[in-house]
């Protein structure tokens, strides 16, 4: 069954415990349905934890459409199929890009503003950016990591006879001891920075090409793009709290702020052109960075609640 389905059902299940005629016999149902599959736990678990987080949010469209869901009303099958299908609705598109809902059942995942170190079975060690995730799928021949969204940091244990490989779907990065960085970008491409000895960095229609400590490879379309030197920016930075930039585009340093802010970061990246930066940021305050940002740069910083940030350029 597709992570989909799964979350589908799941949005069901949850709708009907939440029935006021819910029976002994649904409960009973619904208990065996999470024992089929670890995924159903997992997706109910998560899901639960989304609505108790909509419960502290204000009365956006979201939390609307939750409360409507679930006003008294006179219940039944049909009532029961509209309610999860609003549910579903909500859950889905309602809030903070849960399009990627599927992303819920990854194996380790991170949230807004979150970093996490995560051990693995063979020794190495992975760092996981600020609303990431990935899957771990070892075995007697192979460690592979599918970086489903986000970035990771990664050191590799040795092990000749299994080699450990980062998948995209641009592409993978291969390696036998090494630290690397991979990152899904927005465009859709994947970057790969090695920190420490050789990476393989092959796309789905090219042969690999060899990246090595300070360099970066970029996949995009299927194809792994020439090899760069990384400069004086520091891409591994994030894994000690810290944004370190040289001469970058202001626009690429405020994207990456709003990655660890909860809400929304709106600018005009061609209103803010030729604006570049350089200087070293606290991740974890992402508010101080912008007001540095605005004492240093002609531009103003607007907050209306929390939530929203407007960057503009000084008229």
């Amino acid at each position: 069954m597709s992570n989909e389905q799964i979350i589908s059902e799941a949005a069901r299940w949850l709708t009907l415990l939440h029935d006021d005629q819910v029976s002994e016999a649904d409960r009973k149902a619904f208990e065996a349905w999470c024992q089929v599959d670890p995924r159903h736990l997992v997706a109910i678990e998560r899901m639960r934890s989304l609505w108790g987080s909509l419960d502290e949010l204000p009365p956006v469209p979201a939390r609307v459409a939750l409360n409507r869901a679930f006003a008294p009303q006179k219940r039944g099958v049909a009532a029961r199929g509209t309610q999860a299908v609003a549910l579903l609705g909500v859950l889905l598109c309602g809030w903070a890009g849960l399009e990627q809902a599927p992303l819920w059942l990854a194996d380790q995942r991170t949230h807004v503003g979150e970093r996490r170190q995560v051990f693995l079975a063979d020794g190495s060690q992975v760092q996981l950016n600020s609303n990431s995730a990935l899957d771990v799928k070892f075995d007697g021949h192979q460690r592979v990591i599918e970086l489903l969204q986000g970035e990771l940091w990664v050191e590799v244990a040795k092990d000749a006879r299994r080699p450990f490989v980062v998948r995209t779907d641009q592409g993978t990065a291969t390696a036998l001891g090494t630290r690397f960085l991979v990152r899904r970008a927005e465009d859709g491409s994947t970057v790969v920075t090695v920190i420490e000895s050789t990476v393989a960095v092959k796309g789905a229609a090219t042969d690999a090409v060899k990246v090595t400590a300070g360099q970066q490879s970029i996949l995009k379309y299927g194809q792994a793009q020439p090899v760069q030197r990384t400069g004086n920016d520091d891409p591994g930075a994030w894994t000690r709290g810290l944004l370190k930039v040289d001469d970058r585009p202001l626009s690429e340093v405020l994207q990456t702020l709003a990655s660890y802010r909860h809400g929304l970061v709106r600018f005009d990246p061609q209103a803010l052109q030729g604006l570049r930066v350089s200087g070293v940021f606290k991740l974890d305050d992402t508010g101080a960075a912008l007001a540095s940002l605005a004492d240093n740069l002609p531009i103003k910083v607007e907050y209306f609640t929390d939530l929203v940030v407007v960057i503009k350029p000084l008229k």
